[in-house]
Order: structure tokens, then C-alpha cells, then sequence
């Protein structure tokens, strides 16, 4: 009986031990999921990926130090393209055969010779591209925080950004890391020359740089639209006793928050958009030749998926810069939308003649993302979606 009893307490011992290690067990999995969600939730990569080529960092001097590793690969990048394009199709040289690798198979035959010099003009347009853009933004960087205290810096981007910013970054980190990934991967498996494969995992630096900068501006937008509603809210809840003018003193420091931020980040934006505009045009109109005369699937992927790189990377800054315009048009119009019940008695937006002049003064201000004088709104983010588009217009015709 005895027995029995020790038979039993054993087997119940053995049993609440197992089920205290499953609840062990689950506990430390759930906290690894809950830690990898934080984690994907957060800024963490961003900032990893703006550290690792120069745009974000507290000590300046080893910003520099990246941005100067940076820059020497998209000038050798620009200076081999340049090369390939022009000289090693005339010429056989040692240098030729060490830069431009095995040309006698491209000489084989008309078709092969064309699509490879097409391939170097866009590799030569990219990469020209790839260098201004990084230059400016790297510059444009350097200077924000020499701005005045209106203009939104980095660390306030950073500090505002909400979960939604974060992961939609992340997820479009995921894609594009796994893609470019993949490219070289195919490359070096399947491609013979090592020198070649070493210039494709080079090429990843100047063409992450330029995603990360798109990336960073979406945070530096979104920061900005962060402030149109805080005025908002300011506005709203002013005290019954103010003055049309204090609600003009509101939205003025709104005014200079835009034009100090966009004004800061001008050269950069502009050049890039140029730059870009020039390069999806090239790229989305040769396209259209790689399917009709495929002499390499791996170039034909490869083609592909830099031509939506740089679609991306032309499109989606356009959409993010005129959305921070459209944020402060729906302020007004969410003003303009009021009546008296919706204010506090005593304000002066009661008043709807007040409120009239208000909404008057602050379209003349032309609050937004600007550039010079120009603001950038919808019609120009639709403006460059037609542009990206035009490249199999500019095909067809």
C-alpha cells in the first residue's frame, strides 16, 4: 500500500513538473515573440541602416568616415561605368579585360553588343544618380541641426515616429533586403568571375544608401505632419480668452516649422527628383527591349528589379513630401467645416468672420512642403507618377 502511495506521489511529482516546464517553456516563447514584435515595431533598423551609411550618428567625425567610404564606391562605380560604356567595347586591354571582364563573348554577335551597352549607359545614368543623391542628402543632413529651432531635425523624427512608420519601413526594409539578397546570391552561384561578384556585393552599398535616405525622409514627413496636428490642437484648445492674433501666432509657428524643414532639405529633394525623374524614364523604356530580346534571364531580373527600385525611390518621396501639403489643406478645410457650436464660448473662431480671415491669411501663407516658391502638392506627386510612367510612352512611340 505503501508503494502504491510513493508510485503515486512520484507519478503527480513528474506530472506537475512536466506541466510547470510547458508553462516554462511558453512563457520564454511568447517572451522571444513579444520582443521580436517590439523589435520589428521599432526604429531600430532604420537608425541601423542610416548608421551603417553615414546619415545618422551621434559623433560626427564617424559620420564622415562612413559618408567618405560611401562616396569613394558611388564615384568607382560612376568612373567603371563610364569606362564599360565607352572603352571596352573598342578596345582590348589588360585593364580593359581586368574592369569590364570577358567582352569577346559580347562581340559574338550584333544583339549581344547593343543589349550590353544598353546595359552600361543605364548602369552609368544609376550610378550618377546613386553619388548626387547621396552627396546632397548627406550635406543636407549635416547641416540640419545648424537650422533654426523650428526646423525638424533627425533625432526629433525619430523620437515622434509612430509603430505604423516603423513597421511599414521595416516591411519595405524586408522586401528589398530579401530581393537584392537573392540578386547576388544567383550571381554568385551561377556566375563564374569572382571580381564580377565582388562589384555586385559593392553595388548593394550605393543602392541601399539611396533606400535608406527615401526612408529617412518618410520619417522626417511624417514628423512634419505630426506638427500640422499638433496645431491643430493647439488651435482648438486656445484659451476662451484669446485673440485672433494669438491663433495667427499658432499657426505662424507652424509656417516656420514647414519652410525651415523643407527649406533644409530643398537641394536635396530637388536633385534627387531631377536625377531620378531622368533615370525611371531610361530604365521603364528600355525595359520593354530586355523582354523582346532576352539573352540572360539573370539580366533580365536584374533589370527588373532596379528598374522598381528606382521607380520607388522617385515615387514614394513625391508622395510623402506632397502629403505633408495635403495634411495642412485638410487642417483649413477641417477649420472651415466648423460652426459656432463646435468652439468653446469666447474663442474667437465663434466668430465666423473671424474664422473667414484666418482661413484667408493662412492660404496666403501656402503652408506645406516647399520648394522655393513652389509648394509641393498632389498634382505634383501624380505629376511624377506620369513621369515614371512615360518611359513606355516615350517606348511605344
Amino acid at each position: 500500500m505503501e508503494e502504491n502511495e510513493d508510485l503515486f506521489d512520484d507519478s503527480v511529482s513528474e506530472g506537475i513538473n512536466h506541466s510547470s516546464s510547458q508553462r516554462s517553456l511558453s512563457t520564454t516563447v511568447f517572451n522571444i515573440l513579444c520582443g521580436l514584435k517590439n523589435l520589428f515595431c521599432s526604429g531600430m533598423f532604420v537608425k541601423g541602416s542610416a548608421f551603417v551609411v553615414g546619415f545618422w550618428h551621434p559623433s560626427k567625425g564617424l559620420r564622415a568616415i562612413m559618408a567618405v567610404i560611401l562616396l569613394l564606391v558611388d564615384i568607382f562605380f560612376v568612373i567603371a561605368s563610364l569606362f564599360k560604356a565607352l572603352i571596352c567595347q573598342q578596345f582590348q586591354t589588360p585593364l580593359n579585360t581586368w574592369l569590364c571582364g570577358n567582352t569577346s563573348s559580347t562581340n559574338s554577335s550584333s544583339t549581344s553588343l547593343a543589349s550590353t551597352s544598353l546595359v552600361d549607359i543605364l548602369s552609368f545614368v544609376a550610378s550618377c544618380a546613386n553619388l548626387m543623391s547621396y552627396a546632397t542628402f548627406f550635406w543636407c543632413v549635416w547641416k540640419l541641426q545648424q537650422r533654426t529651432v523650428y526646423c525638424v531635425t533627425l533625432e526629433k523624427a525619430f523620437s515622434t515616429a509612430g509603430r505604423s512608420i516603423w513597421v511599414t519601413l521595416n516591411v519595405s526594409m524586408l522586401i528589398f533586403g530579401f530581393l537584392v539578397v537573392e540578386v547576388f546570391w544567383f550571381y554568385f552561384n551561377f556566375k563564374e568571375s569572382f571580381y564580377g561578384s565582388f562589384l555586385h556585393l559593392m553595388s548593394i552599398f550605393p543602392a541601399w544608401a539611396i533606400l535608406t535616405s527615401s526612408w529617412m525622409f518618410v520619417v522626417i514627413t511624417s514628423a512634419m505632419k505630426d506638427c500640422v496636428m499638433q496645431c491643430q490642437a493647439e488651435i482648438r484648445q486656445s484659451s476662451i480668452d484669446c485673440s485672433l492674433d494669438d491663433v495667427i501666432r499658432i499657426h505662424k509657428r507652424l509656417w516656420k516649422q514647414m519652410l525651415s524643414t523643407s527649406e533644409s532639405l530643398k537641394v536635396w529633394f530637388v536633385t534627387h527628383w531631377f536625377m531620378f525623374a531622368v533615370v525611371v524614364v531610361i530604365y521603364v523604356a528600355s525595359m520593354l527591349s530586355f523582354f523582346e530580346q532576352v539573352i540572360d534571364w539573370y539580366l533580365l531580373y536584374h533589370h527588373v528589379l532596379v528598374s522598381l527600385l528606382m521607380i520607388y525611390v522617385f515615387v514614394y518621396p513625391s508622395y510623402c513630401a506632397a502629403s505633408v501639403t495635403t495634411q495642412c489643406n485638410r487642417m483649413l478645410r477641417e477649420l472651415n467645416m466648423t460652426t459656432d457650436e463646435d468652439w468653446p464660448t469666447g474663442h474667437p473662431f465663434c466668430n465666423r468672420f473671424q474664422l473667414a480671415l484666418f482661413l484667408q491669411y493662412a492660404q496666403y501663407t501656402n503652408c506645406g512642403f516647399q520648394v522655393g516658391e513652389i509648394v509641393f502638392g498632389a498634382n505634383f506627386a501624380w505629376f511624377s507618377t506620369l513621369i515614371a510612367m512615360c518611359g513606355l510612352g516615350v517606348k511605344v512611340l
